[in-house]
């Protein structure tokens, strides 16, 4: 039956992704708050009733804050590590709760997640990699460096969605502080342009049909520049894709188009 995924909104103000195979619905991240949650799932044909699971990336506020707000009436399982949990305190019933970790893979509803680490400055952050009937999508945010392990997840995947946070020279010159300007520079802190088009250039495997460009910052980049270094990079690699692939931006307040693998 394949997979469809539709970002319904990535940046500060607030990640959340849903994938689903046609049956089962399932919210990776809920940054948002439980209202504008259920008004953007709304936009995309989905009522909260429909969702079939909640999985969590770490306990940063713009990907937990709405965790606990949607899921209280609600009788969905909650996938997060335990320093994740721990470090959120999430107001939420813990039998709901299912524990994961780190590089054990584990089952919702007949698709397939398997976790694996990123660099970021989290209790115990992850990204995911998801399979179903031989497709596969990673969910790439919120991470200082592409780790070789990074690498290896992606390898293989059809869809990507990995950030694209700052131009460094805008960050450099911008309105942050210099402390938060260094955390988000440093190696647990956020993927520059320059950082994703080396790894579009050199890294990459070319077999995506999709990379979608999100968590981009409103204050530290422009959307142009985050297409046009992942354009170029691309373009001047020394093999060619293998599926031609497709550039995508996600946005912040707005639901994107339902991708479909």
């Amino acid at each position: 039956m394949g997979l469809n995924i539709t970002l319904l909104g990535s940046g500060s103000s607030g990640n959340a992704t849903l994938v689903s195979d046609g049956r089962a619905h399932i919210l990776v991240d809920i940054g948002l708050s439980g209202r504008e949650t259920v008004r953007r799932l709304a936009e995309c044909g989905t009522s909260p009733n429909q969702i079939s699971a909640i999985v969590v990336s770490h306990e940063h506020g713009d990907h937990c804050r709405g965790v606990a707000p949607f899921a209280k009436d609600l009788e969905v399982p909650v996938f997060i590590t335990d320093g994740a949990y721990q470090a959120a305190a999430l107001s939420l019933d813990p039998r709901k709760c299912q524990r994961i970790e780190s590089g054990v893979r584990f089952d919702v509803y007949g698709i397939e997640f398997t976790p694996f680490a990123v660099p970021h400055d989290a209790a115990d952050p992850i990204a995911f990699r998801i399979e179903k009937d031989g497709v596969k999508l990673a969910i790439v945010l919120d991470l200082g460096y592409i780790s070789n392990l990074v690498v290896e997840r992606l390898k293989g995947c059809d869809g990507i969605i990995l950030e694209s946070n700052h131009d460094i020279n805008m960050l450099k010159v911008g309105p942050y502080p210099w402390a938060l300007k260094q955390r988000v520079m440093s190696r647990k802190g956020h993927l520059s342009n320059d950082t994703v088009a080396e790894y579009l250039a050199t890294g990459y495997d070319g077999q995506a049909r999709l990379v979608v460009l999100a968590h981009l910052s409103r204050k530290n980049n422009l959307p142009e520049l985050a297409m046009l270094a992942a354009q170029r990079a691309l373009e001047e690699r020394p093999s060619p894709c293998f599926n031609q692939t497709r550039l995508e931006l996600a946005k912040p307040d707005q639901v994107s188009e339902r991708f479909s693998f």
